[in-house]
């Protein structure tokens, strides 16, 4: 799990992106659900930008190594959007968007994050690494 969390790819965020830091929205952890087990090490980040958190991880992962697998332009309608970027031999990256809802639901946040930074911010996500539990190459979803 260390050398997951590790990855320097974890550190592409864009500017003006606050990191969110502590348990339980970054670090490295083990995640066993009734899909399976997997590790996964994440940031959790606000942001007061919005469209521009899109079109940065549209490039820089891509400059890195790592492809979207779909489109970032669509997302699920539940209230979050998750999107994945695989590269050869290396863990999948995800880019999750959460409703203030979920991360009430997810994290138990109140007030929400931003405002715990002190921070104007419309957008929060987090961009995370996963593997297999041995820590070998995960594909996306």
């Amino acid at each position: 799990m260390a050398e997951l969390d590790r990855l320097p790819a974890l550190e592409l965020h864009p500017e003006g992106a606050a990191a969110v830091d502590g348990h339980p929205w970054s670090g490295a952890h083990c995640i066993d659900d009734t899909a399976g087990a997997w590790l996964t090490a994440e940031r959790f980040y606000a942001y007061a930008g919005t469209r521009k958190v899109l079109d940065y991880y549209r490039r820089e992962p891509s400059a890195a190594g790592w492809r979207p697998v779909d489109d970032l332009d669509k997302g699920y309608d539940a209230g979050f959007a998750v999107f994945c970027f695989e590269a050869a031999d290396r863990p999948s990256m995800t880019l999750d968007f959460a409703s203030p809802e979920m991360l009430r639901e997810l994290h138990g946040t109140q007030p929400h994050p931003a405002e715990l930074l002190g921070v104007d911010s419309r957008t929060w996500y987090t961009w995370s690494a996963e593997a297999e539990p041995d820590g070998s190459r995960m594909d996306c979803f």
